[in-house]
């Protein structure tokens, strides 16, 4: 199912992330993956926990793959034998999802106004910072929720708050230090900026752990794992071992050697750029 263009009726936020997104589809995985160790090395531990996973459900599940963007994950999935949905905000990106047969059932749509039937999937994959790019969180995993069966998965990833890499990235999106230090003590997030490789700007919503388990359990999902990703690593500012020279990245890369133990283990997966947090629904 391939959905029209619907640009014109979502908000202006939604209309802004679409319309960036549009711009990027064509070249998306040279700037983020061939480009960027960082990037290669964030896609190589999701795909480790989308193999621990996806490798062990159900063959013939329904799976939606939610902010599928040109279709990396859908293309995986399908290989292994799943029924997918494609879903994203972005026409160019499920334009080019569906012509690089990436995708069998690409929609642009918004996560917030999922048009599906209540319990329809299996499970639902979030890859790529989905919930941080959405301001309603809220609204978008309580549609999460209502789409899946209980007792389907939810697998995604999200950008941590409290880690110093978000606080460069906080402060670098017009964030006081005081509203900052407020947002660790209370254990709440708050939308700032992200800036992209050429400057791109957008809303960023930044969570906190706490936050996020919230939002899962108020909407039914009980967290099986959790796992992080840069987490010894995340001393040096992200945007610097991504676009930085040589010396730099080479630091970085030592650094991720620890990140892979690091990651697996409390209190230090907290403390990760990135969490990916297994899920499942439990409440109806």
């Amino acid at each position: 199912m391939e959905g029209d263009d619907e640009s014109s009726s979502v908000e202006p936020y939604e209309r802004y992330v679409s319309t960036l997104y549009d711009e990027l589809a064509s070249r998306y995985e040279i700037i983020y993956l061939k480009a960027s160790k960082y990037y290669r090395h964030l896609y190589g531990e999701l795909y480790g926990v989308f193999k621990e996973y996806f490798d062990n459900i159900k063959i013939r599940s329904k799976v939606l793959d939610l902010g599928s963007g040109t279709g990396i994950w859908s293309r995986f999935l399908r290989s292994r034998g799943y029924h997918v949905v494609s879903l994203d905000i972005s026409y160019a990106s499920v334009n080019k999802c569906k012509k690089a047969r990436r995708c069998s059932d690409p929609i642009q749509g918004d996560a917030v106004k999922l048009p599906f039937r209540d319990g329809y999937f299996d499970a639902v994959i979030a890859y790529g910072s989905v919930f941080n790019h959405i301001i309603e969180s809220e609204n978008a995993f309580k549609e999460v929720s209502r789409v899946l069966e209980k007792g389907g998965y939810l697998i995604f990833d999200a950008d941590n708050l409290v880690c110093i890499d978000m606080a460069y990235e906080a402060l670098l999106g017009g964030i006081s230090a005081r509203r900052f230090l407020k947002g660790l003590l209370d254990g709440k997030g708050h939308v700032g900026y992200w800036y992209g490789h050429n400057n791109e700007i957008l809303p960023f919503r930044f969570f906190t752990y706490k936050e996020l388990t919230s939002m899962l359990h108020e909407r039914g999902f009980k967290v099986i794992d959790v796992k992080g990703i840069h987490v010894l690593s995340n001393i040096i500012p992200s945007r610097l071992h991504q676009w930085s020279d040589s010396k730099i990245k080479k630091l970085a890369a030592l650094f991720y050697e620890f990140d892979n133990i690091l990651g697996n283990y409390a209190p230090f997966k907290y403390l990760a750029t990135t969490f990916i947090i297994i899920s499942r629904k439990v409440g109806s």
